[in-house]
């Protein structure tokens, strides 16, 4: 068990009734990070045994990653199965926790430093959750399993400034043309642009960076030239790139910006938000996918790792989607592969194609394609239409019996081994709500669920 950042170790007695000799150790986060050649302890339970793993070794190095997250490389030994497990340093108290390792280089580790696992904790304890359709839109949510799958609460992931990247400002031309000279400005970074062009208002709130401006410092920790700042006060020769300055925040954060905005200084005041890509960037470890079946045609929201997974490291033409952000509960919902049987023939083969309507509905999300299939279905036929990224004006059919469908459900879902016909987060709590209400009994209303068929006739109950 741990306590939050800056709390003492201590024990928890309550855990085990009176049994003293059996209590529960609290492990206690460290407030600051560790320094550098500074020796740390890293437990887990990796590969190659079956009881616990201790290694040692010190701290290599402070940076960012590919996501300006801040990370600590150590050179202590982690291997698969160590992630997830704390990374002690000389007094005890847990720096990190362990995260990946470089592949093909000899002990170079990182670990997730523990002011921001503090910052999830915090979040969680708040009970700050996101709706499905951001689940794993943004970067670093973390997922707090609960006895009940469908319990489980997922808190918000890293936030950022909302842009879509920064010029350092080596070059002294282009500091004269944008006004630092004048105002005897040494440092400041250039925004190449701003994440917020698509009216999305649900981005942030607060005042936002545009395209050239200059962002001097944040929290009034000012920022190099060469877009860094230093590690802290106390480190002032180790500096790290400035928007960990941002990412070490728990979303909802506020901060102040010092901007230079076409010459003239300005404060501004961001609330932090999360992105919230409609290309979700990740999966969830273990997780079950969002998907529905619908007469061997298999839909799913598109994301990342679907993407590299079908891509085999060749170009696609959904990268043009990678960046958007969403600006409500949208996601982009493709047909991923064809399940072959007679309900489909003509079909086959097709994937990676847009979902746009299905009788003539559009949804919008997954749980909104499922609310149209179980309820708002009429006419003996089901027509799905799609179309190819690129060619938006082009429509590819795919017409199926109704009937048909519905008595091919069994055979299709047990030929090709799959429990039920759409993943259950895929359902809305409205969904659900009304499936409860019609269906009291535990077991039945379960598997109610598992095919469309079974769902649409608990529906139909007055």
């Amino acid at each position: 068990m741990m306590e939050g950042a800056g709390s003492n170790t201590a024990t928890d007695p309550a855990s085990n009734g009176n049994n003293n000799n059996n209590v529960t150790k609290l492990l206690t986060l460290s407030t600051g990070l560790p320094k550098l050649d500074e020796n740390v302890t890293c437990v887990g339970f990796p590969q190659g045994g079956t009881q616990i793993s201790v290694t040692r070794g010190v701290v290599s190095r402070i940076d960012v990653d590919s996501q300006y997250v801040l990370r600590i490389q150590i050179d202590a030994a982690i291997n698969p199965g160590n992630s997830g497990g704390p990374v002690f340093d000389e007094q005890g108290q847990v720096v990190g926790i362990a995260s990946s390792h470089l592949r093909g280089a000899g002990n170079i580790g990182y670990i997730i430093p523990s002011k921001i696992v503090s910052n999830f904790l915090q979040m969680c304890k708040d009970n700050n959750e996101v709706k499905v359709e951001d689940r794993f839109s943004g970067l670093g949510a973390l997922v707090v399993q609960e006895e009940s799958i469908e319990d489980s609460k997922h808190v918000p992931g890293i936030p950022n400034l909302a842009i879509l990247g920064s010029q350092t400002l080596e070059s002294k031309a282009l500091r004269h043309n944008l006004g630092l000279d004048e105002l005897d400005i040494l440092g400041g970074v250039r925004i190449v642009g701003s994440l917020n062009n698509n009216n999305n208002d649900s981005f942030h709130t607060g005042d936002r960076l545009d395209g050239d401006d200059v962002l001097l410092s944040i929290n009034g920790i000012p920022i190099g030239m060469d877009g860094t700042i230093q590690l802290s006060e106390t480190r002032p020769d180790e500096r790290i790139n400035f928007r960990s300055l941002v990412t070490c925040q728990r979303v909802g954060s506020k901060v102040t910006l010092d901007v230079l905005r076409k010459k003239e200084r300005k404060e501004l005041s961001v609330s932090l938000n999360m992105s919230r890509f409609l290309v979700p960037q990740y999966d969830d470890f273990d997780a079950i996918p969002l998907y529905v079946v619908v007469g061997g045609c298999v839909f799913t929201p598109l994301s990342l790792p679907l993407v590299s997974e079908k891509k085999s490291n060749k170009s696609t033409s959904f990268s043009r989607y990678y960046r958007d952000q969403r600006s409500g509960n949208e996601q982009m919902i493709v047909l991923s592969k064809v399940l072959n049987d007679e309900v489909n023939v003509g079909y086959h083969g097709w994937k990676n194609l847009v979902l746009k309507s299905v009788n003539g509905f559009e949804p919008k999300n997954i749980q909104e394609l499922v609310d149209v299939i179980v309820r708002k279905m009429e006419g003996e036929m089901m027509n799905f239409r799609c179309t190819v990224v690129g060619e938006q004006d082009a429509d590819y059919v795919i017409c199926m019996s109704e009937q048909e469908v519905i008595h091919s459900e069994n055979r299709v879902l047990q030929r090709h081994m799959i429990a039920s016909w759409c993943s259950m987060e895929a359902i809305s709590k409205e969904l659900r709500d009304e499936v409860e209400k019609n269906e009291p009994s535990e077991t039945k209303r379960r598997n109610a669920y598992h095919t469309m068929k079974d769902m649409r006739h608990v529906l139909e109950r007055v």
